[in-house]
């Protein structure tokens, strides 16, 4: 009996001691080299329910149209409204036209969902005139756009140029809702657009000494965490170029005469799709996505060798036409991945 209480012993000290080894150590065992892991629940939701995808169709046609009616008379700069981001009672930023429709991805009319706070288009004109850089298109010129979203370089002064900030004037804007019920931490933001987008080449020429200039055309796409203009946005990625068609056959750069966008020469464009993934969950602030038109070549004061003149898109029946240089957008589609 004392051999067996005495190895009941052993094997309880034993037990004792592999416990005790299993213990974490402490600070007065490892003083200065413990360190403390601490975790932490966000009380947000990585995915969020609801609307997953919504689509704006950039045009103001009666029926089928997210723009429509379209107001009097221009947006003016204004002060943020208390829900949008940036709100201080005094901050302004330009404002577009609202979309007031909105549809699903089969394009049947939906709601907007409570992720997205706006959807705007800066425009210089909301009527046909002649002379305006972006528009809803008609028929008033023989090559215009009917109805949708339009940019004719040929009519964009100098003063039109843009660098992604509340107070450009030509731009395409989505603003969101970051709150994590609506929109998820860990959730990202797809950006389909549908677009036409011509030039007078199809690439750089190379001749200007800064890159950028050599584009016929330029569009980015900026992120920010305001509609203010005191937070300078960020730029995101390249949307225009690339350019689809081209009025100049193999590039040349001589200086003709006016039309060479109209008749036979008149080419137009194919409707393309760029798809463009926004980071949300890398910038858990970042709330106005604008998509603007930084400037073109047609409207730089430089030598003239060095630039296209207007001659070149405003022949017979080609004034204001986008087709010629210039941009049409037909549809945006916002998707949560």
């Amino acid at each position: 009996m004392e051999s067996r209480e005495f190895i009941r012993i052993i094997i309880l000290s034993a037990l004792i001691i592999g416990a005790q080894s299993c213990q974490a150590p402490t600070a007065s065992e490892y003083s200065g080299v413990i360190t403390t892991t601490t975790t932490t629940t966000s009380t947000g939701q990585s995915f969020a329910s609801g609307t997953k995808a919504i689509k704006v169709i950039t045009s103001n046609n009666s029926t089928t149209g997210s723009f429509y009616p379209l107001p009097a008379a221009l947006p003016v700069v204004t002060p943020i409204p208390t829900l949008y981001p940036g709100y201080d009672g005094s901050t302004t930023y330009n404002p577009g036209i609202s979309a007031t429709r909105y549809y699903d991805v089969d394009d049947t009319l939906s709601s907007k969902p409570n992720w997205l706070l706006d959807v705007q288009m800066g425009v210089t004109s909301v009527t046909a005139a002649a002379a305006a850089c972006a528009k809803f298109g008609d028929s008033s010129a023989i090559y215009d756009v009917n109805d949708f979203f339009r940019v004719s370089e040929v009519d964009c002064a100098v003063g039109q140029n843009g660098t992604g900030a509340a107070t450009d004037s030509v731009f395409a804007r989505i603003v969101l809702n970051r709150d994590t019920t609506y929109i998820g931490t860990a959730e990202n933001l797809l950006i389909q657009i549908e677009y036409q987008a011509s030039g007078l080449h199809l690439n750089s020429d190379g001749d200007e000494t800064a890159m950028e200039d050599n584009f016929d055309q330029l569009w980015k796409v900026y992120w920010n965490s305001t509609l203010g203009v005191a937070s300078p946005p960020k730029p995101f990625s390249v949307f225009i170029p690339p350019n689809y068609s081209a009025c100049l056959q193999s590039g040349t750069r001589v200086v003709g005469a006016p039309g060479n966008c109209t008749g036979a020469t008149y080419r137009g464009s194919p409707v393309r799709v760029r798809q463009i993934i926004i980071p949300l969950s890398a910038l858990t602030t970042a709330s106005v996505i604008q998509i603007s038109r930084v400037h073109s070549r047609i409207s730089q004061p430089a030598n003239v060798l060095n630039r296209y003149v207007t001659s070149y898109c405003t022949g017979a029946g080609a004034t204001n036409s986008p087709l010629c240089l210039g941009v049409v957008i037909r549809s945006i589609t916002l998707m949560r991945i």
